[in-house]
């Protein structure tokens, strides 16, 4: 690994932190670090430092926060470090062309999809939400769009049957700093043939929202599952009965109508599950989460608050 190039690394998220992490381990030359300002949390909005931050602490790395990638000052910043390169894991905002002419050897983004399916913010949740059965990581070169740059690398992995977003995740991080590392070298002896993305396989996602994991009767069984799996862990479906937002945190589907049951209708409610009708088949909700509560099986639920989920009733 050449060891003199010098590497300014962007991120946020414990993605990108894990990434950070790895690359300095394998003694790769990180001069700086750009992450967003750090955000007030909780009910006392205290300021708490994100995952990348830390780890910048921890290593004694110079660290840039701008509130704005457009402002002359964080380009002042970053063009007198004098960095080689620039590596992008999961900043969550487009660079102006400004920056990415800055570095000789160019701008890296590890993006998790397998481009050009799933460009934008929400890779990991799309492919979960429209069922398909793999996904992966893929690093490019950047340039003024959004992940529309030349690839590198791609590795590719199989995405399970049950898999939550958090799972799918956790396996990325592992295959991503394979990718990242093999695409380094790649660039590092001069073996850098990339290809241009396929603009007709282009797919694209958009930005989560806390409103988009409420739970809608009307759509099928095999949706509303998927929609369960995609966000957890954030923001986390939900549906609202007795005016209390009740998160869903594992569902499972039963192949089976209640005859006469409407879309939205409570059909049952037993050790295996509250079962409630969709546009075709029942899903059971197995584990709920009420506010302010610990996440916990519907079957110990239903031990404690047997009369709560009356039978018939709508969920809208």
């Amino acid at each position: 690994m050449h060891k003199k190039i010098k590497i300014i690394f962007s991120g946020s998220s414990e993605f990108s932190a894990q990434h950070l992490k790895f690359l300095i381990k394998n003694n790769i030359k990180i001069i700086a670090v750009l992450t967003p300002p750090n955000k007030p949390f909780g009910r006392g909005k205290k300021i708490v430092e994100n995952p990348v931050y830390k780890i910048s602490k921890k290593y004694n790395i110079v660290i840039f926060n701008p509130t704005n990638l457009k402002s002359e000052d964080i380009y002042i910043n970053l063009k007198k470090m004098k960095a080689d390169m620039m590596i992008v894991v999961s900043y969550g905002l487009i660079f102006p062309k400004k920056i990415l002419d800055i570095f000789p050897l160019g701008c890296i983004n590890l993006h998790t999809s397998i481009l050009p399916r799933w460009r934008g913010p929400s890779p990991i949740q799309s492919a979960i939400l429209h069922g398909d059965n793999k996904t992966g990581v893929t690093t490019i070169y950047m340039d003024k769009g959004m992940d529309s740059g030349p690839i590198i690398h791609t590795i590719e992995c199989n995405i399970k049957k049950k898999m939550t977003s958090l799972e799918l995740n956790n396996k990325l991080i592992k295959i991503g700093k394979k990718c990242l590392l093999y695409s380094l070298k790649k660039i590092f002896i001069q073996k850098n043939i990339c290809t241009i993305q396929n603009i007709k396989n282009v797919t694209y996602t958009k930005k989560i929202k806390k409103q988009d994991a409420k739970i809608k009767w009307n759509k099928t069984a095999i949706e509303i599952e998927r929609v369960i799996r995609a966000y957890n862990p954030w923001p986390v479906a939900y549906f609202n009965y007795k005016n209390i937002n009740i998160k869903v945190w594992k569902s499972s589907i039963e192949k089976k109508n209640y005859i006469g049951a409407s879309i939205g209708e409570i059909c049952c409610s037993d050790k295996i599950g509250l079962k409630i009708q969709t546009k075709n088949f029942c899903i059971r909700i197995e584990k709920i989460q009420f506010p302010g509560k610990k996440i916990i099986n519907f079957y110990d639920f239903l031990n404690s608050k047997k009369e709560f989920f009356i039978i018939g009733s709508i969920i809208v």
